[in-house]
């Protein structure tokens, strides 16, 4: 390993990775459900319920959650890798991805938001602030609504025999994680 100063902008900045993929969910004004995958997102309180995604100016879904009070967050099983790489190699300013990619579209219960099918969770949240943090604003969302499908979770986890996150290593690379757990509750 090698020591590198970083003052600006670095060469690379991936070494958190990989990182689970999550699928933004959006209305747009005109009514149209709009889906963006995401890794720079994550839990931010337990009490209350926050959850924060990262997302760039330059992307149509920033446009609309600025503009929107709710947006749903899913989790996704590695088996849609190539379906959520397609939903985000295109924008929602100039394609309907639901009609495009023919996506499962679920209708949020607690909140007007739609939530991409096939996740084996998801989140339906009251957006809360918008911070800028650089290049990326950061979407902050209490947690209104939750779907879990309870068969992929074990206990308070995910069994990941039964559901393989999503993991992305950039560059259009995905993979899953190994099913091996390792267990330190008892030591």
């Amino acid at each position: 390993m090698r020591f590198v100063e970083v003052s600006t902008k670095p060469r690379r900045f991936v070494h958190f990775y990989p990182a689970t993929v999550v699928v933004i969910g959006v209305y747009a004004p005109d009514g149209r459900a709009n889906f963006m995958p995401a890794v720079w997102h994550g839990g931010l309180s337990f009490d209350p319920p926050l959850f924060g995604v990262g997302v760039s100016p330059k992307r149509f879904t920033h446009e609309l959650l600025t503009k929107a009070a709710a947006f749903s967050v899913s989790m996704h099983p590695y088996q849609q890798a190539r379906l959520i790489q397609k939903i985000g190699s295109v924008s929602g300013r100039q394609v309907d991805k639901v009609a495009t990619f023919g996506l499962e579209l679920i209708r949020g219960r607690a909140l007007k938001v739609p939530i991409l099918g096939g996740a084996y969770a998801a989140y339906e949240l009251e957006k809360t602030d918008q911070i800028t943090t650089g290049d990326h604003d950061l979407f902050v969302g209490r947690l209104r609504g939750l779907w879990e499908d309870e068969e992929v979770f074990a206990g308070d986890a995910v069994d990941p025999k039964l559901a393989p996150s999503l993991l992305y290593y950039g560059r259009y690379r995905y993979g899953r994680p190994q099913p091996e757990i390792l267990d330190l509750e008892e030591e």
